[in-house]
């Protein structure tokens, strides 16, 4: 068992004993830096206290739990409880760092496990059968929407942002044949991307859409559903500003891995036009000075 499960589960402690093991979880990221004198004055003992105090947990001294204690903290072990990562007033550095890394673990990992070599087939036959790439998206998701859109045209694609409503409804009246539309939606339920949705399936045009569940009306909708999940969806209560990380980082994901699909698929081709694009950049454009 670890160091930092035996401070926290231990039950016969004296009220120094207590004020010590509170500083040690409160304030993790000044350990490494502080001497037994110094979390002594810390935690207004003494140095000899804080020895007696990792003399209980099977340490030699201060030294030796301050290693066993700093190991424990790197590999993560400092969270409460590393499937419900919340953000509460009382963070420091250490659980900040550990449960960002966790909410970003946690996401890319339930985003890998949905997909399936059949369905990414299928994708990468979407992304080869159309030239132009449509994105819609409101709000946060219009800044996921506009990255991948750069990406793309690196792949050889023609792609396009839509968040303004009258310009997204005209889209989806005149898109040709050709075009791909690809939808970003936090909840599956945004009613504007619904009717979106439904005009280009009359119009005959193919849909991928990212959201956080199948059965959400989006989801249900789609041509080919790509599951990025919420923090509800992994175990975490949504009362926080992590479920805005939780499913940016799952969407990112799977829109990088839409661009390496389509790159891959025409390798040569694209090889070809990002070295044109770099040699006429530099001798032509990077250099080049504003004027007014």
């Amino acid at each position: 068992m670890s160091l930092i499960n035996d401070l926290k589960k231990a039950s016969q402690l004296t009220e120094r004993e207590n004020d010590i093991r509170s500083y040690f979880l409160n304030h993790p990221e000044h350990i490494a830096n502080m001497s037994c004198r110094d979390l002594g004055e810390a935690t207004y003992t003494s140095a000899s206290s804080i020895t007696r105090f990792c003399q209980k947990f099977e340490c030699k001294g201060y030294p030796d739990f301050k290693v066993r204690f700093l190991s424990d903290v790197k590999s993560g072990q400092i969270l409460e409880d590393p499937a419900a990562v919340q953000l509460s007033e009382r963070e420091n550095m250490v659980t900040l760092l550990g449960k960002v890394t966790e909410v970003q673990t946690q996401a890319l990992d339930a985003t890998r496990r949905a997909l399936s070599l059949s369905q990414l087939l299928r994708i990468r036959q979407l992304l080869l059968d159309h030239p132009y790439i449509d994105f819609y998206a409101y709000d946060t998701n219009i800044h996921l929407a506009r990255y991948a859109g750069s990406q793309f045209f690196h792949a050889g694609k023609i792609a396009a942002v839509y968040s303004e409503t009258d310009i997204q409804v005209l889209n989806t009246l005149i898109a040709p044949a050709g075009h791909l539309a690809v939808l970003i939606s936090h909840t599956g339920e945004n009613f504007k991307l619904i009717e979106l949705t439904r005009f280009l399936r009359r119009s005959g045009v193919k849909t991928i859409i990212i959201t956080s569940g199948k059965e959400t009306t989006l989801g249900k909708m789609a041509d080919e559903f790509l599951y990025a999940p919420r923090p509800s969806a992994i175990g975490e209560v949504e009362t926080d500003k992590l479920s805005i990380p939780t499913f940016f980082t799952a969407s990112k994901y799977l829109l990088d891995l839409m661009f390496s699909i389509a790159f891959s698929a025409r390798y040569g081709e694209n090889m070809s036009l990002n070295h044109r694009y770099d040699t006429i950049g530099a001798a032509t454009f990077w250099g080049l000075n504003e004027s007014r």
